[in-house]
């Protein structure tokens, strides 16, 4: 029988190569590798970094492969619905300000879950991608800003920053070694956030179908950037703001990292509703 990687060689090269990415964040090699947990992890990781219709293609190659394999590989019964993208929002979640602190507050036993720890902070607190987070050193401070050009879509996003989080990145660059898998990072993710009491009760959709489930369960790196979105709307920034320091193309792409926003109203308008 073929190896995973031998029947991606099946795929088109650009196809092959992303999917292979894709896989090698979520910690899958080999058909030992894929379990549910990865699956989902694997998921999350494609929809939270491409497009949505690239991210259909994406699982659908991988669905596709499984499905040539299944009666001679042990694979998750459910592994088809999992990689099925039903274009909603299965884990979309964020952290308040409130969260981030408790978040920050817990003091990991281990130097690899202290590496995911401040990582996930730096993301929440830049608005960076993990895959930028990692880059990060003292090459990217000047004056109180991080500039820093994003590796997945070439733009220059320029962000101020405090000691605290300068900090942060100086020990996640001293301790790139300790860097995890995606699997093992949005674990240890959910850790930290049990153990900060992150436990209000949030929904979520799972393929059309939807739960009520303490937040910390469906944490995920991605959240942080969604964290970054939210919260600086809740505080007032513009679209045009928050574009500018998630480093995306368009006010479109930003608006659906904004899980939660208030409507900014006059006091007229507000009168209406009072």
């Amino acid at each position: 029988m073929k190896t995973l990687q031998q029947s991606i060689d099946k795929l088109q090269d650009a196809a092959a190569q992303s999917l292979r990415k894709h896989l090698k964040a979520a910690g899958i090699n080999e058909w030992g590798d894929i379990t549910r947990c990865a699956l989902y992890d694997l998921r999350d990781g494609v929809q939270g970094a491409v497009a949505a219709s690239s991210a259909k293609q994406i699982l659908s190659n991988l669905r596709a492969i499984l499905n040539r394999v299944k009666d001679e590989v042990e694979l998750p019964a459910d592994f088809a619905k999992i990689l099925s993208v039903k274009g909603d929002a299965s884990r979309a979640t964020y952290l308040t300000p409130v969260e981030l602190k408790r978040f920050e507050a817990v003091q990991p036993k281990t130097r690899q879950a202290r590496v995911v720890q401040v990582e996930f902070l730096i993301e929440a607190y830049t608005g960076a991608r993990i895959s930028d987070v990692m880059t990060f050193d003292e090459s990217n401070f000047q004056g109180g800003y991080l500039t820093y050009t994003s590796e997945k879509t070439k733009i220059t996003a320029t962000v101020p920053v405090s000691e605290k989080t300068m900090g942060w990145i100086r020990y996640a660059q001293e301790h790139r070694e300790d860097e995890p898998t995606l699997m093992s990072r949005n674990r240890i993710i959910r850790r930290i956030a049990q153990l900060a009491g992150i436990n209000e009760m949030v929904k979520t959709r799972h393929g059309g179908v939807e739960k009520t489930t303490p937040k910390w369960q469906v944490l995920t790196s991605h959240c942080a950037r969604r964290s970054t979105a939210t919260n600086l709307v809740m505080a007032g920034a513009s679209l045009t703001e928050a574009k500018l320091i998630l480093g995306h193309s368009s006010e479109g792409m930003t608006s659906r990292y904004i899980v939660a926003s208030r409507p900014n109203l006059s006091d007229k308008a507000m009168r209406y509703f009072l």
